[in-house]
């Protein structure tokens, strides 16, 4: 049952106009039924618009049907292309972008590998000395964007992340990109099956803590905690606790940021007025480009 009204969800945006095309329509109608967020809506949906743009595709239910018949190779080429015309941007930029064809196609039956696409330059990336614990940077950036809560991030299992089928099932695959997590939503003592994605910067983080563990010959299987701590076990409320102070930190240290930017621009305008109060307009004879005056 659709818990959002994917309509809703892009009222007033350009991109509402694509779900008159079938194939769209029924991606945005599945990330509302399997997420909590209605904000994949309409993430997804607009890139895809971008990749229907950007890659000059007129038909969107033709190149789907093209891919279906011939196979993935067809996905393949056209998101190739995509990120040639992405050639610049940064590989987060590039993979936020690509998320919407890489699941418009998943969903449209159309079995496209879910990895990193090409890119020229990378992002910025939380400095490991900063964070030196893996598991911590994966407790600190995981909620960022997906939506998480912490109580639903430490139960979760390796088996748990992965890319997504036609219906929008968890297909397991810890390298999957972007990497979608199925989770349990607790909600009036019921428990609801929901997936999220996690951000581009939060899956190196797991990737990273992963293949640590792999290297001390601890468990990565599908049963292992996606979380754990140095002997392998799930995350305890420790490592918690010490993540979610970092992230209050970095939060009050933004905030203080933004206000002394607010106070400083407010300070300067009160001084120097409004933008344009200062304006005076002269008379005479007009100066050209040399500062003499014009004949």
């Amino acid at each position: 049952m659709i818990a959002v009204d994917p309509a809703r969800a892009l009222a007033g945006r350009r991109e509402l106009a694509l779900l008159e095309v079938p194939s769209v329509r029924r991606m945005a109608e599945v990330l509302a039924a399997r997420c909590r967020e209605p904000s994949w809506v309409r993430t997804l949906v607009p890139a895809l618009d971008r990749f229907r743009v950007l890659t000059s595709t007129s038909n969107l239910e033709e190149l789907l049907a093209e891919a279906r018949a011939e196979g993935p190779g067809v996905a393949e080429a056209a998101l190739g292309a995509f990120a040639r015309v992405l050639d610049g941007r940064t590989d987060a930029a590039v993979a936020g972008l690509a998320m919407g064809p890489k699941v418009w196609f998943r969903f449209g039956g159309v079995t496209v590998p879910w990895r990193v696409l090409p890119a020229s330059a990378s992002a910025r990336r939380l400095p490991e000395e900063a964070i030196p614990d893996a598991g911590e940077r994966v407790v600190l950036l995981a909620p960022v964007g997906s939506g998480l809560h912490l109580s639903e991030l430490r139960p979760l299992r390796v088996g748990d992340l992965g890319s997504l089928d036609e219906g929008g099932g968890l297909v397991p695959d810890p390298e999957a990109e972007p990497l979608a997590v199925r989770y349990q939503q607790r909600l009036g003592g019921g428990v609801t099956e929901r997936i999220t994605f996690l951000s581009f910067p939060a899956r190196q983080a797991v990737l990273d803590h992963l293949e640590r563990r792999r290297r001390a010959g601890l468990q990565t299987g599908p049963d292992a905690p996606l979380v754990s701590g140095p002997d392998g076990r799930p995350a305890s409320r420790a490592t918690v606790a010490r993540a979610r102070r970092r992230a209050n930190a970095v939060i009050r240290v933004g905030s203080r940021v933004n206000v002394e930017l607010c106070r400083t621009t407010g300070e300067f305008f009160r001084s120097w007025g409004l933008p344009g109060s200062r304006f005076v307009a002269r008379s005479g004879p007009e100066v050209d480009a040399d500062g003499g005056a014009a004949q």
